[in-house]
């Protein structure tokens, strides 16, 4: 009877390291599906915000051009 005792505890610690085993790959997998979608969502934030600052550039040269036309437009009616 204490064999089988024995018998049935190894299968039992066999069982749990099995399962252990397999929790530990999936979250190893997780962790590198993770990382690789962190890694490109910082990525693409980082041309976002590249992009972002160029269209601020030009919004900035844009407005800058009409506030001179403006003026030029002003100047030329209080000249008339």
């Amino acid at each position: 009877m204490t064999t089988q005792l024995v018998d049935d505890s190894d299968v039992s610690i066999q069982s749990q390291v099995e399962k252990l085993e397999l929790s530990i790959s999936n979250l190893l997998d997780s962790h590198k599906k993770l990382s690789s979608e962190n890694k490109a969502f910082k990525e693409s934030n980082s041309r976002l915000m590249q992009e972002r600052s160029e269209l601020q550039l030009t919004n900035d040269k844009v407005r800058a051009q009409v506030e001179a036309m403006v003026e030029r437009l002003k100047a030329l009616d209080n000249a008339s």
